[in-house]
């Protein structure tokens, strides 16, 4: 896009958001949050969990005798929070 396309569809977007709104129009938009799915509270709750995990699991050795990983540690993570997340969704 050329810089004068840009210019003029910002200034379009300025100018449609400051006009006064007419009588007859209807000039509030109504914008919801989009509802937070099950998913991404796994995600976010699994987040908040793994800096704690990894704490825990550091110069742990697995089963092999490997150093735990980062990744299994994640896994652990989204484990509990998708068993957190459940047992709320029960209870609630």
């Amino acid at each position: 896009m050329s810089h004068d396309a840009i210019n003029s569809w910002v200034k379009n977007a300025k100018n449609e958001h400051s006009t006064p709104v007419a009588a007859g129009k209807q000039g509030v938009k109504v914008v919801r949050a989009p509802q937070q799915t099950k998913g991404n509270l796994i995600m976010q709750v699994a987040e908040a969990i793994r800096p704690h995990l990894m704490k825990m699991f550091e110069g742990v050795r697995d089963a092999e005798g490997f150093v735990m990983q980062p990744a299994r540690v994640r896994g652990i993570a989204l484990n509990v929070a998708q068993g957190i997340v459940n047992q709320q969704d029960i209870k609630g």
